[in-house]
């Protein structure tokens, strides 16, 4: 009992502080790196997980330094509380993107990462000015999905052969409807506790029902997108399908099965782990 105790808990920090949102983001990356035919470098293997992990802990920071001990999340709270030891490994991982990354980075990754660099100033700089206003014509989902996935498949693309696939664009695509209908099943279960704590999101703009509809939208063009991949795509494109399926059939559970998934944040833990399922690939 003690040592399962002791593993939840590890695991809850893990998720605190979005080191399951690393890991999910390097083993798609290289899902993606095979999809490409891409060699991908030692760099890639540290600059992503690295800024990833930067870009959402400046957030969760911010948040932190904003609200102190008046947060209503266990994520929030905990930065508040451990904010110094957090603040400087924050920092230090911020000068290594600044400095180490640009100089040892190949000419691809460089300007990628100077472009994705510029796309995150501006989605916190617009957060920022939004603040707690509610708009349908902007919400932090569209940002961070397109910012996540446009970060996990830009070293592949960047690096690979993307002539020799037929349909990356649409996978591309897939993927970020996947991690949209992620952010937007978090914003559902959060709708409460983003009104307390002065988030906008787009949940709180059209309200869940709505929102419950245009996740179905996204699922059903995922299912056709991947229909027409499986009838004429190559072994690797159907491989992905196969994942994306499975990531989808989870995220549309945890949607509609609410009194399951709301219990100890099980909407976050499994809806954060569907993107380890392309850790099929490693093997």
């Amino acid at each position: 009992m003690f040592l399962f105790t002791t593993l939840n808990n590890g695991y809850t920090i893990l998720r605190i502080l979005s080191l399951d949102v690393v890991a999910g983001a390097l083993v798609s990356g290289y899902m993606v790196g095979q999809l490409m035919g891409a060699t991908l470098p030692l760099i890639w293997w540290i600059g992503l997980p690295v800024s990833v992990w930067v870009i959402y802990t400046a957030d969760h920071l911010l948040d932190a330094w904003r609200l102190k001990d008046q947060a209503h999340t266990d994520r929030h709270l905990f930065h508040h509380k451990n904010f110094k030891p957090i603040a400087l490994i924050w920092g230090i991982l911020f000068l290594i993107c600044l400095t180490w990354l640009p100089w040892k980075a190949p000419q691809p990754l460089l300007f990628l990462g100077l472009g994705m660099g510029g796309f995150v100033m501006i989605h916190l700089s617009l957060v920022k000015i939004i603040g707690n206003r509610i708009s349908w014509m902007f919400h932090k989902e569209l940002g961070v999905g397109f910012i996540y996935s446009s970060g996990v498949w830009g070293g592949g693309w960047v690096l690979g052969f993307p002539e020799r696939v037929l349909f990356e664009e649409f996978l591309f695509i897939q993927f970020l409807l996947l991690a949209l209908i992620n952010l937007l099943a978090f914003s559902m279960y959060e709708i409460e506790t983003d009104e307390k704590d002065g988030h906008t999101s787009f949940v709180r703009a059209i309200g869940v029902k709505n929102t419950k509809m245009i996740i179905s939208f996204f699922a059903l063009i995922i299912l056709a997108i991947g229909i027409w991949v499986m009838g004429e795509g190559s072994l690797i494109e159907k491989q992905i399908q196969g994942v994306y399926v499975c990531m989808l059939l989870v995220l549309i559970l945890t949607v509609f099965l609410n009194d399951w998934f709301s219990q100890n944040e099980r909407y976050r833990i499994w809806g954060d782990l569907v993107f380890m399922f392309p850790v099929i690939f490693l093997f």
